[in-house]
């Protein structure tokens, strides 16, 4: 049986903070608040569930108002990332070229439904990940939708690939090894592989998978 590396998006493969507050921004100031949204105020909430956007970046609004806009945002954010998208961080397409050889590589985020397919498109590097699921697809943790991942794959072993706590402590739940990308935009306790830069993580899967 092969081997997974499952892998985070923001933070982790690509940093779209910035074109993601340009969406956000357009959609903010086309609304009748006539708002501005800022990276400043995107980044933090990078990995975090989409209900907690509307608390962090909208202004005073009605619950059902707020829902809408989140709905509209998110769209645009989606649609936007096909045309606009985020930076790769170093060595990320070399190095899953080079991974992809050896273990197929799967996406897991906690984002919106349709971000992933954003992402794969926008990189191009669609066509090197083998299948994705995401809490936009049904709402379930990462700890769950890691298990489905890897279930429906029939994997032998996999590893998290990501860049919070909250990463590491989904995957060490769902009972498997965690690789923590330590340029990214969070913290971590204990993870079991630390990577400085991504091309770590060609050692880091050696190790892990005993090879």
């Amino acid at each position: 049986m092969k081997n997974a590396l499952v892998f985070d998006i923001d933070g982790t493969l690509w940093d779209s903070t910035v074109q993601v507050a340009e969406a956000w921004d357009i959609v903010g100031m086309k609304s009748k608040h006539h708002f501005h949204v800022t990276k400043e105020q995107i980044k933090p909430c990078m990995g975090l569930p989409m209900s907690e956007f509307p608390k962090r970046i909208f202004p005073p609004m009605d619950q059902d108002e707020a829902s809408a806009l989140l709905k509209e945002s998110l769209l645009f954010e989606n649609n936007y990332l096909y045309t606009h998208p985020g930076n790769l961080f170093e060595g990320v397409e070399e190095t899953l070229k080079e991974l992809s050889k050896k273990y197929d590589l799967l996406v897991l985020s906690n984002c919106q439904k349709g971000y992933i397919e954003a992402f794969l498109a926008g990189s191009k590097l669609g066509h090197l990940f083998k299948d994705h699921i995401c809490w936009g697809d049904n709402f379930l943790s990462k700890s769950e939708n890691l298990r489905l991942l890897i279930q429906r794959g029939a994997y032998g072993n996999a590893m998290y690939v990501g860049d919070t706590l909250y990463d590491e402590e989904e995957t060490h739940k769902a009972g498997y090894r965690f690789a923590f990308a330590s340029y990214g935009f969070g913290g971590c306790s204990k993870p079991d592989y630390t990577l400085k830069k991504f091309s770590d993580l060609i050692e880091a899967a050696k190790d892990a998978f005993n090879e």
